[in-house]
């Protein structure tokens, strides 16, 4: 008993193995044959390069110059015909890969062999059907020979010259005709894709009805037989990809010669998915939800760089009634949104997002990631219209969507942006870009930046940048200090809008040009790439200022873009999200932090590398993108070009930035009290100063208020102890600015 179960286990183990085998055995034979043609072509292009170098004289080798002896031994002169058929059987392979019907004419094929063959023969006939001459290659080589020489015994020279001449003719101008046919149409199809390309229908209007697999041509059945064979017909398209459209307008737009030039950043090619690959993915998702009992139709389609999303519209389901009625009802939604992770099985995609319904359209959007994602360059996105037509300085180039099209948004009517994704999954990139875009539109008198990077190396590469108000901060301790400056720089700048009688930034400047040695404002971006380990350290003092920043900054010019990889409750407070409408979110591990981030579940289906989702303020729904890529190369580029354009305006690079006051004075009062922050707006409010004044108002004993006292002193807040007791004298006045609001 025992032996019988364990041979039964082994019997099973075997079993099991050997199932898996073959499987894999299956999935590897499918996965060649997508390739088949592709394979082909590419051995076809060899085989012809190699034999016609061969002839040629040109390459030689152990297995080349037998190959090339045995062709010109048997074909003679016509041996040269050879490689130029395996290239022209490679190029047709290769259309019919690009989505094009290839319907083999198997009579004009039996034509081409036949004028191949007389044209030997006449060969051998016109150099006298000398054998000694066929064995060396020459003339029609022994194939030629064989063919002349049987003729001129049958019919005689005259007659076999005839007969070869005439069937020279006849198939030579069927044959060739087609042939040339094929090669007029593949040269088309280089030269003119989008001719030779069906156009596709919008996805912006009203998908039609899906048609009847009985009325579509021949000749696409035929290329979805081929391609998808293992597809029921009923599930097999016939879509084709079209060219994606220049975005950048014809006369380029006058830029100011103190900007740097766009030649400055890298202009890379997108790719495009084929046509091949639509179809199958399309089919495939047909397919899987027929197979789950919802009927539905893939109307549509758009290719975006890295997700190509598949418009889907539900059909309907036929039910029987317990009175013998059939009812129609039409599919849910929710019943395919359900259904995302057996799609991604059976697309064999690692993560498909579907967005039920897309706004506006009667369809639902199935994204599935493209084999080979592209990589979105700055400088076409920066050129595009969707850029230009914002014409804001403060205009930020954030991607392409799922459409290909170029996606632009402008931070002054945002007017703060939160952005959040796991590592590695594009933040310090994203923030990278951004920065690129407002140096690349402005100068260091319209623009400065103060960036704070607490893990030091991803944005310290800016450092000697003229917008850059002094170095990238990094220390955790001097960027409280910071920030403080920041809500104290806003404060001034209400005043001098105030005295101005102006209500924005943008009023101010405008009337200060008017005037003389009249400071100008610049506006100011707060660049912040880890946000959690500020709430970490300080988490009620970060808060407040940043929710009091982007409560009120806008006014006076000054924009928060808050990155953070831990898009948790307690990093991302309700204060704070609900003075941030614009967001960004990239890859998630969850939908909970997706949730926290988006109000809304998407971005743990995300594919990182750039992949985002953008919530714009006044969006209801996210869009998804695709975000741009800036190289170090381009980033050096830009600073060098900026470097060279302070020299000669005579900017201070490296200059002491604006806090150091701030920080300097923070500093000294971490060593001292904790109540002599209290102790100074008192005696500032009161106009003298005591020790039983300290007593007696901050109820503390006399050695602490003796000791308020002597550090009062030694700040230069008050002056030196008087004679007889009397109070002293206060020595700062209500403009200094240690002594604002903001300094308690």
């Amino acid at each position: 008993m025992a032996g019988t179960g364990s041979g039964g286990k082994n019997a099973g183990i075997d079993g099991g193995i050997g199932k898996q085998l073959v499987l894999a055995g299956l999935a590897t034979a499918e996965r060649i044959y997508q390739y088949l043609d592709d394979l082909a072509a590419v051995f076809l292009t060899a085989v012809g390069l190699v034999t016609g170098l061969g002839l040629l004289r040109v390459t030689q080798g152990g297995l080349i110059d037998p190959w090339v002896l045995l062709l010109e031994r048997w074909t003679g002169w016509g041996a040269i015909l050879i490689p130029l058929s395996c290239l022209v059987a490679a190029a047709l392979l290769l259309r019919r890969g690009l989505g094009h019907s290839l319907h083999i004419s198997w009579l004009r094929v039996v034509s081409l062999e036949i004028t191949f063959f007389a044209g030997l023969g006449i060969l051998s006939l016109l150099t006298g059907s000398s054998l000694p001459l066929a064995e060396q290659g020459g003339a029609g080589g022994l194939i030629g020979w064989g063919i002349g020489v049987l003729l001129a015994d049958v019919l005689g020279s005259v007659g076999a010259g005839l007969t070869l001449v005439g069937l020279l003719a006849i198939s030579g101008w069927y044959g060739i005709r087609g042939l040339a046919g094929r090669l007029r149409g593949l040269w088309a199809t280089l030269e003119q894709p989008s001719r030779a390309r069906a156009p596709r229908r919008a996805l912006a209007s009203t998908p039609p009805a899906q048609p009847e697999p009985a009325v579509e041509p021949q000749a696409s059945q035929a290329v979805r037989r081929r391609r998808s064979r293992r597809l029921p017909s009923e599930f097999r398209k016939n879509f084709e990809v079209p060219e994606q459209a220049d975005e950048r307008p014809e006369q380029p737009m006058m830029r100011d010669e103190r900007l740097p030039p766009f030649d400055l950043l890298e202009d890379g090619e997108s790719r495009r998915v084929s046509s091949r690959d639509i179809n199958q993915a399309a089919g495939h998702i047909e397919k899987t939800l027929a197979d789950f009992g919802l009927p539905v139709s893939v109307v549509d389609f758009r290719v975006g760089p890295s997700v190509t999303q598949f418009a889907v519209k539900p059909g309907f389901v036929e039910q029987v009634s317990p009175d013998g009625e059939i009812r129609r009802s039409k599919v849910r939604v929710s019943q395919i949104t359900a259904l995302a992770n057996d799609l991604a099985l059976a697309l064999s995609a690692p993560r498909v997002r579907i967005q039920a319904p897309v706004p506006g359209q009667s369809y639902v959007g199935i994204e599935v990631p493209n084999r080979h994602a592209a990589i979105v360059r700055l400088q076409p996105v920066l050129e595009s219209e969707a850029y230009l037509k914002i014409a804001s300085p403060l205009t930020i180039a954030l991607g392409r969507d799922v459409a290909g099209s170029s996606v632009a948004a402008d931070l002054a009517s945002m007017p703060h942006l939160l952005i959040a994704g796991t590592t590695g999954s594009g933040k310090s990139v994203c923030i990278s870009s951004i920065t690129l875009c407002l140096v690349m539109s402005n100068t260091p008198d319209d623009l400065r930046l103060v960036m704070i990077d607490p893990k030091r190396v991803e944005l310290i590469r800016f450092n000697g940048l003229p917008h850059l108000f002094g170095n990238v901060e990094v220390d955790l301790d001097r960027i409280t200090g910071v920030l403080r400056w920041c809500t104290m720089e806003m404060d001034r700048r209400y005043r001098l809008l105030e005295e101005a009688r102006a209500r924005n930034i943008e009023t101010y400047n405008q009337r200060m040009r008017r005037r003389r040695n009249v400071e100008r404002l610049p506006r100011i971006v707060v660049l912040v790439d880890e946000l959690a380990d500020l709430m970490m350290m300080a988490p009620d003092q970060t808060e407040r200022t940043l929710v009091r920043l982007a409560q009120m900054g806008r006014a006076t010019g000054i924009h928060l873009v808050l990155a953070t990889q831990r898009p948790s409750t307690d990093i991302l407070t309700g204060l704070i999200k609900a003075n941030f409408p614009a967001r960004i979110s990239f890859a998630v591990a969850s939908g909970v932090d997706s949730r926290v981030i988006l109000d809304t579940q998407g971005a743990e289906t995300l594919l990182g590398r750039g992949d985002m989702l953008y919530l714009a303020p006044e969006a209801a729904l996210p869009n998804r993108l695709q975000g741009v890529f800036v190289s170090d190369v381009e980033i050096e580029r830009v600073m060098r070009f900026w470097r060279e354009q302070t020299e000669e305006a005579a900017y201070e690079l490296g200059e002491e930035p604006p806090w150091e006051s701030v920080l300097a004075r923070q500093e000294a009062l971490d060593e001292r009290d904790e109540l002599l922050e209290e102790a100074i707006e008192l005696v500032r409010q009161e106009g003298e100063a005591s020790a039983s004044m300290l007593q007696r108002r901050l109820r503390v004993g006399y050695p602490r208020a003796a000791r308020l006292m002597d550090e009062l002193e030694e700040l230069g807040v008050i002056g030196e102890a008087q004679a007889g007791g009397q109070t002293r004298e206060v020595l700062i006045g209500d403009e200094d600015p240690l002594m604002s609001e903001e300094d308690r």
